[in-house]
């Protein structure tokens, strides 16, 4: 058989690989007998073949992708989201929540009144709040289980947290007063100092 492969393969030309396709399965039928004759062998490569494609699909490269492609309204707000972004922004969702990180420079020495630092900081994260409301849309905003906004300076981090519901009322509230009221009401706020 060798031989007669080694033969074949002389004869024939480069380009033919449908011929050399052919010869090299001519065994196929052999495979398929053999795999008739022990079906613990079969049910063994079948299970085998399964356990693997599970694996796989849980922990291996199409897991990102999988995760991705699950219908959750966190991921219709973050395509929305991720169009308009400002550069000092990052959004990513965690399930059906959405976490919005936010880099927020501010030189102290430059403010008229340094005790006013904590002011200037709420009023980042309303209009942060705000902006996020405005940029995603209201009915896909409303049913996310949780939007986790965190406003990042060297000195104070604010991490706030709320019901997608209630960020999206944002959308309509128009003057700072209504904004103050909507935020201390529906806002869970954490402060967090810089360790020095």
């Amino acid at each position: 058989k060798t031989n007669l492969t080694r033969l074949h393969l002389s004869v024939i030309g480069k380009d033919d690989f449908s011929a050399f396709f052919t010869l090299s399965c001519h065994n196929r039928p052999m495979i398929a007998k053999s795999l008739l004759k022990n079906p613990i062998l079969m049910i063994g490569i079948l299970m085998m073949f399964i356990f693997l494609w599970d694996l796989n699909r849980k922990n291996g490269w199409t897991a990102k992708r999988n995760e991705k492609l699950k219908a959750r309204s966190c991921n219709a707000v973050l395509v929305k989201v991720e169009k308009r972004l400002a550069a000092n922004w990052k959004a990513y969702c965690e399930q059906n929540s959405l976490a919005v990180e936010v880099d927020f420079t501010l030189d102290k020495a430059k403010l008229k009144d340094p005790n006013n630092f904590k002011r200037v900081m709420y009023r980042e994260l309303a209009n942060n709040l705000v902006l996020l409301a405005k940029l995603s849309p209201s009915d896909n905003l409303e049913r996310t289980d949780y939007v986790r906004v965190r406003l990042k300076h060297k000195d104070l981090t604010i991490n706030a947290l709320s019901q997608g519901r209630h960020v999206a009322k944002f959308q309509t509230l128009t003057t700072p007063e209504m904004i103050a009221q909507h935020l201390q009401a529906t806002v869970t706020v954490q402060e967090v100092p810089a360790q020095k």
